[in-house]
């Protein structure tokens, strides 16, 4: 039953509320070994994944990403989210609180340069594209087809609010560039830089489009 693939009939989607921001966060975090919180824990110097998910949570919550994130379910359970327009990880005192309480010294010292390496590689939406800032299935349900339900979830609501093009931007080493690939997107600009590359083993950024002619 576990290796099942999963068909749009059997997700259920619903706006996420506010005391769901935890799990949603955790959701976008995943597992150490999933490459964009791999690359996310090298560049800022994190090496305990629990110290990750906490500094995550609060930064999520800051931002009031649950506002813009809908939540897949099957039979109840939370599998899936789908976060359209740009996410938000504000700075605030809160989470420069916890960032001081969390990680060592030395971490605290580089965040300022980490963070502006970071900005190097950042992607630019283009102008009027319906934006997919997140989209991230369960660790316990993937590989199971629930990628594709988002995505055609998306392009749905895309379609029904007279968007021309998707947009999305993934890391130069997601495997996940492959799902999106096969769904129509097409890569349309890379933004690299050698002090990412180094501190994280992944060149950059991708931006993604997908015309909806």
């Amino acid at each position: 039953m576990e290796s099942q693939r999963i068909g749009p009939a059997d997700v259920s989607f619903r706006p996420a509320v506010e005391r769901e921001s935890d799990l949603l966060a955790d959701i976008v975090l995943g597992v150490p070994e999933q490459e964009i919180t791999r690359v996310a824990m090298r560049l800022y110097g994190i090496t305990r994944f629990e110290d990750a998910r906490a500094l995550f949570r609060i930064a999520w919550r800051a931002g009031d990403n649950w506002r813009q994130s809908t939540l897949a379910e099957i039979a109840g359970e939370p599998v899936g989210l789908l976060q359209t327009r740009q996410s938000e990880m504000r700075i605030s005192p809160r989470v420069a609180l916890a960032a001081v309480r969390t990680l060592p010294p030395g971490v605290l010292l580089r965040l300022p340069n980490r963070l502006r390496v970071h900005r190097r590689v950042r992607v630019h939406m283009p102008h009027g594209a319906f934006v997919i800032s997140e989209l991230h299935v369960a660790p316990a349900w993937r590989s199971r087809g629930l990628g594709e339900v988002l995505l055609r979830h998306a392009e749905r609501e895309a379609r029904a609010g007279g968007f021309a093009t998707m947009g999305l931007t993934t890391l130069t080493t997601n495997p996940a560039r492959r799902l999106y690939e096969r769904f129509g997107f097409r890569v349309v600009s890379t933004h690299t830089h050698p002090e990412f590359a180094r501190l994280t083993g992944a060149d950059g950024n991708l931006l993604m489009v997908k015309p909806l002619s």
